[in-house]
Order: structure tokens, then C-alpha cells, then sequence
């Protein structure tokens, strides 16, 4: 009897905990979404690597801000802290491959196509998870990726009879970066959960990827010959974009992500995944006109959401069962 009622108010607090880092993550999940679209809409008006330079600069203050709520008083702790971290400057890496090949890959090809392809993400988490970190593959996951790059091909086909006319060279390539970038963002859900058991606070990881995109993004735009005088002209609704995208995107839903995945798996996160590609459909329709036009793109996307829903479903069950 005393066993009973001593472990209950335990499982209580795991079954809170666990839940409140679900919704962190779906909450997140539906930013995320978002950042195509929305990205894509300030390229319009600024150039890409100057926008994420401010977006970054940003970040690394909220997350040098957060760092000294944490308890770390000095720079010195801070710097030796990321000396010790070798997860960190791995994770670094990985954050700035998947940063620069995204906005590149929105900035080249459709907002809604380059979602659809990082929707493919869960699977390399789970592949990735075998091959480096001794995980084992879930079961379905090769038929499960099969069925979803279908469901991707009729999305992005829309004209059988001529398959290669709805594309020109920059979507093929756009396609093409957003696939590494995929596969730069399957290492990055690996990478930060190794991180956060190294005892990393979400406000170090924030202020250390955000030092790296932020030094890379200026060489880039220094490199390319970026035209700033472009922000002088910035419409009122682009303010709106960009403040979406430095706050709402490099902040908000950073934090969001970071803190879900601190506190859960990898798996039962990245199974929230697929209202990433829902946020891209409604909103690339509304704000630039992106739509599926053709009843076999709708059941492609349909087939893709099912597939990757219920997969993850599968994973993330017995994952929340055992945090539980």
C-alpha cells in the first residue's frame, strides 16, 4: 500500500512533465512551419543572408541574456564552458549547415515544396540513430519512407505527361540543397539531444549556434556583395515579415524546440513533424500564392501526412509510454 501511494505523485509529475513538453514541441512545430513562408516574403524586400545576420544577432543576446538568468555571472565561465562542450562545437556545425542550406534552398525554389521535403526528416533521425549512435531502426521505417517519397513525387509533379516542364534549374536545385538540408537538420535533432545530457542549458546552446550562424552570415553577406541599402526601403508589411522571422522564428520557436527536445526524445518530437507541412500549405497560399492545384498534389500531401502521422505515432507511443 505505501508503495502505491509513494510513487503515484511521481508518475503524476512525469505524466505533467512529459505532456507540457508536447505541447512546447507542437507549439513549435507550427512555427516552424511558418518560416518558409514568411522568409521567402522578407527575401522579397531585403537580401537573405542580411536578414538572418539580424535574425541571429538577436538571438545570441536573448541567449547570452538567458545564460546570466541561468547563474553564469561572467564571460570567462561562458567561455570555458563551450571549451569543455565538445557536443556543442558539433552541434555548431550542424546548425550552421542546415541554416544556410535552408534559406538558400526557400530562396531558390517554392516555400511549400521545401517543407514537404523536410517532412522526410524523422526518417533520417531514426537511420541516422542506427548507423551513429547505436539506436535501433523502428520498425516500418523503410516501407514508411518509400510511401512518403511517393506521396512528395505527386506533390511536386503536377503535370505527368511533361514530369520535368514544372520545374526550372533553380527548383531542381532549390530541391536539392533542401535535401542536404535535411539531412543537416537529422544530425542537429541527434546532436542537441547529446547536448542536453551533457548538462548544456537551453540558453548556452541558443547563445552558442546563434554565435556561429551569426559569424557565418556575416562573411556571406560581405562575400556576396549584399545590397543593404534595400533595408531602407523596407514596406510596412515587410517589417512585419522580417519581425516574424527574428522573433517569432529565431526566438520564439527556437526555444520552443530546444526546451522539448531537453526534455523528451528526439522520436516523440519529430513525431509532431507533419504540422510543420500544414503551417506551409495554408500560409504559402495566403501570403504568396503557393496553392496544389491539381486533385493528385492534394492526395500526395494527404499521403504524406498519413504516412509520416502514423509512423511517428507508432515511434512516439512507446517513447511517451516509457517516459511516462
Amino acid at each position: 500500500m505505501s508503495t502505491t501511494s509513494s510513487s503515484s505523485p511521481s508518475s503524476t509529475t512525469g505524466d505533467h512533465a512529459i505532456y507540457f513538453y508536447v505541447w512546447l514541441g507542437l507549439i513549435g512545430q507550427l512555427v516552424w512551419g511558418s518560416y518558409p513562408v514568411f522568409a521567402k516574403r522578407a527575401m522579397q524586400e531585403v537580401p537573405k543572408f542580411s536578414l538572418l545576420l539580424l535574425a541571429t544577432t538577436v538571438a545570441m543576446g536573448v541567449g547570452l541574456w538567458m545564460i546570466h538568468k541561468e547563474g553564469m555571472e561572467s564571460m570567462r565561465e561562458v567561455y570555458l564552458f563551450l571549451w569543455r562542450e565538445k557536443a556543442l562545437w558539433g552541434l555548431a556545425i550542424f546548425v550552421v549547415m542546415r541554416s544556410v542550406t535552408n534559406i538558400v534552398a526557400i530562396d531558390l525554389t517554392r516555400a511549400t515544396w521545401v517543407q514537404l521535403i523536410y517532412l522526410l526528416t524523422p526518417f533520417l533521425v531514426a537511420i541516422l540513430g542506427a548507423l551513429f549512435f547505436g539506436e535501433r531502426t523502428p520498425r516500418y521505417t523503410y516501407r514508411a519512407l518509400v510511401l512518403s517519397t511517393i506521396g512528395a513525387a505527386l506533390v511536386l509533379i503536377s503535370d505527368w505527361s511533361h514530369v520535368w516542364a514544372g520545374f526550372s534549374s533553380n527548383d531542381l536545385l532549390g530541391l536539392g540543397i533542401a535535401t542536404m538540408s535535411m539531412l543537416a537538420l537529422a544530425f542537429y535533432y541527434q546532436m542537441i539531444r547529446r547536448s542536453s545530457r551533457s548538462h548544456a542549458s537551453n540558453g548556452m546552446i541558443m547563445f552558442q549556434q546563434s554565435i556561429a550562424m551569426a559569424g557565418t552570415y556575416l562573411v556571406l553577406t560581405l562575400t556576396t556583395g549584399e545590397d543593404w541599402g534595400q533595408w531602407l526601403s523596407v514596406s510596412l508589411s515587410g517589417w512585419g515579415y522580417i519581425a516574424w522571422v527574428v522573433v517569432g522564428i529565431f526566438i520564439l520557436a527556437n526555444l520552443l524546440q530546444i526546451s522539448a527536445i531537453s526534455g523528451a526524445s528526439p522520436a516523440l518530437i519529430t513525431s509532431l513533424m507533419p504540422l510543420r507541412l500544414i503551417s506551409a500549405i495554408v500560409l504559402g497560399w495566403l501570403v504568396l500564392g503557393e496553392r496544389l492545384t491539381t486533385i493528385w498534389q492534394w492526395f500526395g500531401a494527404g499521403v504524406v501526412l498519413v504516412t509520416v502521422s502514423g509512423y511517428l505515432w507508432l515511434q512516439g507511443r512507446d517513447d511517451f509510454e516509457s517516459a511516462l
